[in-house]
């Protein structure tokens, strides 16, 4: 791709977060896709995670973009650049479902989503034998609805800890609470996807061993 004059666009892919952003206020346009191509899907997969709802989830993401950009001009290197974006995805969440007041991700509305609907978990190795990514994409099937029933204040610091891979002091910053706060909500939720997933994945345990494997 080439820019309107004939000239390649910078490659920005070596520089941080927060470089980028001190570009992007100074009217770089290249350096904010760079910015949203690093954080695009993410905040989409944050915003689904959290919504139960696709469209939204990327109204949500675009909202987030918007608001970063507008800022940019402001910016300033006070904390770590993810963690600002995250803040904001996460208090648009929490607007929506505030406005909404819907109970997120049940477990009928997941049955009834189509496949396509859903987030894609990339757990599936692609030497399985068919019969084996089936099981794998029924295990991610029933993960996430096992996260989406937990109340909104254990799933997002599962979803922020377990999926998207934040430290637990970045969660920390991104929530405003206490890390020992942080990591016991983590743990609660931990053992409330296991206590949901226990019967299910002790029948196919049972399954399994009347079959000989």
């Amino acid at each position: 791709m080439t820019l309107d004059d004939g000239q390649s666009p910078p490659d920005y892919r070596g520089e941080s977060d927060e470089s980028l952003m001190l570009r992007v206020g100074k009217g770089d346009r290249e350096a904010f896709n760079e910015i949203v191509r690093r954080y695009g899907s993410k905040m989409i997969n944050l915003a689904y995670q959290i919504t139960g709802d696709r469209d939204l989830a990327e109204d949500i993401g675009q909202e987030t973009f918007f608001r970063a950009y507008r800022s940019a001009p402001r910016y300033r290197e006070i904390s770590k650049f993810s963690t600002w974006l995250y803040t904001i995805a996460i208090n648009l969440c929490r607007n929506e479902l505030r406005k909404r007041k819907f109970r997120i991700f049940s477990l009928e509305g997941m049955a009834e989503r189509k496949d396509d609907e859903r987030i894609r978990v990339d757990i599936v190795d692609d030497k399985l034998k068919p019969d084996a990514e089936l099981e794998q994409k029924e295990l991610g099937k029933m993960i996430r609805q096992a996260i989406a029933s937990l109340p909104e204040k254990f799933r997002t610091p599962l979803v922020l800890r377990d999926i998207q891979g934040l430290a637990y002091d970045e969660i920390s910053r991104i929530l405003k609470m206490p890390e020992g706060t942080v990591k016991s909500r983590i743990n609660r939720a931990r053992l409330r996807v296991k206590e949901i997933l226990r019967p299910i994945l002790d029948e196919d345990s049972k399954g399994a061993k009347g079959d000989g494997v």
